[in-house]
């Protein structure tokens, strides 16, 4: 754009002084979005009116008075008459694979009766080509604690179960698409006739050591599989095909498009990577991919000299991937005291996260909550190992004993190298449980919190039953994550666990950090209110602080001029709905998604 000068005007009562071209009047724009609330995301210039882009950077953001003088012949003009304007919203958490899968597969969550499992199972048959397998599902994970439970009164506690489906129920609908879905605990699996017959199993089949084939009385195969006797079956599953997994992340993308999302943080596998590149070379990618490879991958990503930002853009790496403890959903998240509603669990480190001395955290788990720090092992090993690399540790920790061994890795290893000072940019992703004394290690060793907000309306569900009231007060903190110094950045965790679903649309994220409630609204306060944070401090943690933790601030987060032209519309002014009414956040619909200054999103007027 040439050289450029300082404008300043007044707005709100504040003065703005915002760079624009010298020949600003005649510099004609590609794009105008003027007449909206735009909020910036930039705490200098928190409102406007308009913004004008050029390429796929914004050339101003201001009046719309000022913002039209841009206007050209060419110049493509969106009066939004009021409409709400933010930042693309940076998902800082997607399992694309696993959310491409759930759409374009099956999601059975929600279902624990047989016609629901029956029309599910067939809607899958009419979305995926004759010979793919239709697998996962995680039947009945609400079949316990309905959707939307606060787990507050006695009629929302465990019910009795399970639904136990039989391979009946979806024989009939599944003639060319061989089945093996889950119960969301993975306690059983049902396959159909299909899948049995490709494994070999009929009802002469000997059960394997640790496994049940089940069988009626009369022995009849009802499709059940139960322990090592599932392996007879994914044996033959095939690789997904390349094809398939195309659709996956063009489903996946098509989601994103229609909720407001601009930049997706991916776990990626390899053959993830691949479907990226070639969709991004036939022209087809809508929203930005930021690759974060697994831990293990350190040895090959050093050996090409892959650094932290490798790509452009559109598909780059800004960290590896590592997991501590498991989760909540299926109690295997590690404590220091063990679970409420299962005296003899405590939770599991991650293989092969264990310490080379596995004395050590048996140890640790005697002492409960005298814990003392176990011998370095795996994941200190690989973490120290990437220092080299650049690129940032972004490591799963969930209870509280997995927050605090992961805190006190990453000291040794950032006191190693004198990186505390640093400006390294290290993340715990979840921080879901912590212990009280460990919140301020978060601001003392500068490290981001990579949370999902959404957890807390889903989760709350079961959280008490599961570690009690007092435990209770450090999960989904928030609040004091972030008075601690932490860095906040929000994902939504999509599709979710074999226990939940959660939902890619950012306006869920941002109406469970502010209100700390179900989808129906309860508990009447929210759940630990102290923990809600305002709806801009949600915001900023969707936008902004994203881009900062990928060292993509100087291009994206804000809407100021100079940025990449990643912009969201929606019909509801989201900082107002945040204050006054946050049930108004899960009615808002995106009018329009724009993605370097392209419309890849434009809704449909009723």
């Amino acid at each position: 754009m040439g050289r450029r000068s300082a404008i300043c005007y007044a707005l709100a009562g504040i003065a703005l002084c915002l760079p624009v071209s010298l020949n600003a009047a005649s510099e004609a724009a590609d794009l105008i979005l003027h007449n909206a609330r735009v909020y910036t995301a930039n705490a200098r210039i928190p409102w406007a009116e308009a913004v004008a882009v050029t390429d796929s950077r914004i050339v101003t953001v201001g009046r719309n008075a000022m913002v039209l003088e841009h206007r050209g012949p060419a110049t493509r003009v969106i009066d939004l008459a009021g409409a709400f304007v933010s930042p693309g919203f940076n998902d800082a958490h997607v399992h694309m694979d696993s959310t491409g899968m759930l759409i374009t597969g099956v999601n059975l969550l929600d279902v624990h009766e047989a016609g629901a499992f029956t029309e599910r199972i067939k809607g899958a048959t009419e979305r995926l080509p004759a010979g793919s397998w239709i697998i996962r599902g995680s039947w009945g994970a609400y079949e316990q604690w309905q959707a939307s439970s606060s787990g507050q009164s006695a009629s929302e506690r465990p019910s009795d179960g399970p639904f136990t489906p039989d391979r009946a129920l979806i024989d009939a609908v599944t003639p060319q698409h061989p089945v093996l879905v889950s119960r969301f605990n993975l306690s059983m699996y049902l396959a159909n006739s299909l899948a049995l017959e490709l494994a070999g199993i009929d009802e002469t089949t000997a059960e394997p050591t640790g496994g049940k084939i089940e069988r009626t009385a009369e022995g009849r195969l009802t499709g059940i599989l139960r322990g090592t006797a599932v392996a007879l079956v994914e044996d033959v599953i095939p690789p997904m095909p390349f094809e398939q997994r195309l659709v996956g992340v063009r489903a996946v993308l098509a989601e994103a498009r229609e909720s407001g999302v601009t930049t997706i943080q991916d776990l990626t596998n390899a053959e993830q990577m691949m479907a990226y590149q070639h969709i991004k070379q036939q022209g087809e990618l809508t929203a930005r991919i930021l690759a974060r490879p697994n831990i293990f991958q350190g040895e090959h990503v050093a050996m090409l000299g892959v650094s932290r930002g490798f790509g452009d853009d559109w598909l780059k790496i800004i960290g590896y991937k590592g997991w501590v403890d498991g989760i909540m959903g299926n109690s295997s998240a590690m404590f220091f005291r063990a679970y409420d509603h299962d005296p003899s669990n405590r939770g599991a480190l991650r293989r092969p996260m264990l310490p080379e001395s596995e004395e050590g955290i048996a140890f640790a788990m005697q002492r409960g909550d005298h814990y003392t720090a176990y011998p370095p092992g795996t994941m200190e090993q690989l973490i120290d190992a990437w220092v080299a690399t650049g690129v940032p540790p972004h490591i799963h920790a969930i209870g509280d004993l997995g927050n605090r061994i992961l805190l006190d890795i990453f000291t040794r290893v950032l006191n190693k190298h004198d990186l505390v000072l640093s400006d390294h940019r290290w993340r715990v992703i979840h921080a879901q449980v912590v212990a009280e004394e460990d919140f301020p290690r978060f601001g003392e060793l500068r490290l981001v919190a990579e949370v999902n907000p959404y957890h807390v309306s889903d989760d709350m569900r079961w959280m008490e039953e599961r570690i009690g009231k007092k435990r209770s007060e450090g999960a989904y903190a928030f609040r004091k994550l972030k008075d601690a110094g932490a860095v906040l950045i929000f994902g939504s965790d999509s599709p979710g666990t074999n226990a939940a679903r959660y939902f890619l649309n950012p306006v869920y994220g941002l109406y469970a950090a502010v209100s700390r409630q179900t989808l129906a609204g309860a508990p009447e306060r929210g759940w630990y209110p102290d923990q809600r944070l305002t709806i801009e401090e949600a915001m900023d943690a969707y936008t902004r602080a994203p881009a900062w933790a990928s060292f993509e601030e100087h291009i994206k987060g804000t809407l100021s001029a100079g940025m990449l032209a990643d912009i969201a519309v929606f019909d509801t002014n989201l900082i107002d709905a945040g204050h006054s009414d946050p049930q108004k956040l899960l009615t808002a619909k995106v009018l329009y998604t724009i993605v370097g200054g392209r419309v890849v999103y434009q809704r449909e007027t009723p």
